[in-house]
């Protein structure tokens, strides 16, 4: 199918700040680069991984529908470069966490301290002085 700009239409952040393993790798290459090509994504991401090329093009689309990249037509080929930063990436995805901690129940609260405590100390030491300094 030849690229038209009207796939760019309907382009929705939903989902923006769940990714997957995949989609993380694909986004970092992203971010190193600046803007690469299906190819291109293809030969750095999904090669070294055995992965189909389709693979790498249905992760990019996905990336797209969820509004983390942007994608041009440049001939036949598409360019896709990061539409946010890693640092709003980390910020939409710091919101999603804080809301489900929100609505855990004492059983779900547990597991995650439980899990939290193979966090990095000095991590764990900067979001204790940040929940001190928050104000009610």
């Amino acid at each position: 199918m030849p690229y038209d700009d009207t796939m760019n239409d309907g382009n929705q952040a939903v989902g923006a700040a769940s990714v997957g393993e995949l989609e993380a790798t694909v986004l970092s290459a992203l971010w190193e680069c600046g803007e690469l090509s299906t190819p291109a994504v293809y030969e750095q991401v999904g090669k070294p991984r055995n992965l189909a090329y389709t693979t790498i093009l249905t992760v990019l689309q996905r990336l797209h529908r969820k509004g983390l990249v942007a994608r041009r037509g440049e001939g036949k080929a598409h360019i896709y470069s990061p539409a946010v930063t890693r640092d709003q990436f980390s910020q939409r995805r710091g919101h999603v966490l804080a809301g489900a901690m929100v609505e855990l129940s004492g059983a779900g609260l547990s597991a995650f301290l439980t899990e939290a405590k193979r966090l990095d100390p000095a991590f764990v030491a900067m979001l204790r002085s940040q929940l001190e300094g928050a104000e009610p």
